[in-house]
């Protein structure tokens, strides 16, 4: 496309853009249920908190004149490799303009974000960067990444069976047979240090982030089960529970929203025998240039930060 400029903005110089990035946002949808029913996310009036409470938040609009085709968030913060902590990159929120989908906005989004990582003196020594993505009804963003394209150049580290579930059916769940924390080396990317657990280890990204229901046209009520293999003490199955058990004696009761990835085969068939199943599907991926031999035997990337 012609007549494009890029600018990089952080969260103190991003609000003249924040409505037309809301606007942006909400013509992006997602299924869930099996397309039962779908979504949009929020991201609140000042756009900005839920990226830069994880970390160094750096913002890459694409404009023609004044219209806002596309955009792109990078957040530098830390990551961690087993008993090891590197710093990572987490590219996200890519998004175009329907009208401006195919046309290589995408391409040109990632690309001008690479060339920047080499700009930014605290950007310059990243080599670990990931990326997250929902799969809607016609698969994820890397279906766009054909020919030559910078997304290809990561691989899926892993798929997320991300879950929607009743708090009450959480706290019903039988332990006799859960499977206890996943063994090996895992990839830890998440929750951010700032982001305060509650209870057993649950949060809420209210005002921040928030799923609008295309159904009810209202918020749908969230609380993420965030917490890390190490705080799972018990085992997850013991987590599950009670997060399940704390927050089913709210009222009004929300869904328990949380992500384990489906190379847990024990967990994911333990869950799916007691007739809980994935309501969505979410892919991770990476470019790895450190040199940490082999690949983690798991990812734990919370729904709190997805």
């Amino acid at each position: 496309m012609s007549g494009i400029r890029y600018v990089v903005l952080r969260p103190d110089t991003l609000g003249p853009y924040v409505e037309r990035l809301r606007e942006l946002e909400r013509g992006i949808e997602y299924p869930i249920a099996d397309g039962a029913d779908h979504f949009f996310i929020d991201h609140g009036p000042q756009y900005h908190p839920f990226f830069s409470s994880m970390g160094e938040a750096y913002f890459l609009l694409a404009l023609r004149g004044e219209e806002l085709l596309g955009s792109v968030t990078g957040i530098l913060r830390q990551v961690h490799r087993g008993t090891r902590a590197l710093p990572g990159f987490y590219i996200c929120d890519l998004k175009v303009a329907p009208h401006a989908r195919g046309s290589g906005l995408a391409r040109g989004l990632i690309l001008r974000g690479l060339t920047h990582l080499f700009r930014i003196p605290a950007l310059r020594g990243i080599r670990f960067l990931y990326g997250a993505a929902m799969r809607g009804a016609r698969g994820d963003v890397m279906r766009t990444a054909r020919g030559w394209n910078p997304l290809r150049m990561g691989r899926p580290q892993s798929r997320l069976a991300l879950y929607f579930t009743p708090p009450a059916r959480l706290a019903t769940l039988e332990l006799a047979d859960a499977p206890g924390c996943p063994r090996g080396e895992g990839l830890v990317l998440g929750p951010a240090p700032s982001r305060r657990l509650q209870g057993a280890g649950w949060c809420t990204t209210s005002g921040s982030k928030d799923l609008q229901l295309m159904s009810t046209q209202a918020p749908w009520p969230l609380v993420h089960l965030a917490a890390p293999p190490s705080a799972w003490t018990r085992g997850w199955g013991h987590y599950l529970r009670t997060c399940g058990e704390e927050l089913a004696a709210h009222s009004p009761q929300p869904l328990a929203c949380f992500v384990i990835d489906e190379r847990l085969e024990d967990h994911v068939r333990w869950l799916r025998g007691q007739g809980v199943s994935p309501d969505a599907v979410c892919t991770v991926y990476s470019l790895d240039l450190t040199r940490l031999k082999g690949s983690p035997a798991w990812v734990h990337l919370p729904s709190s930060e997805i």
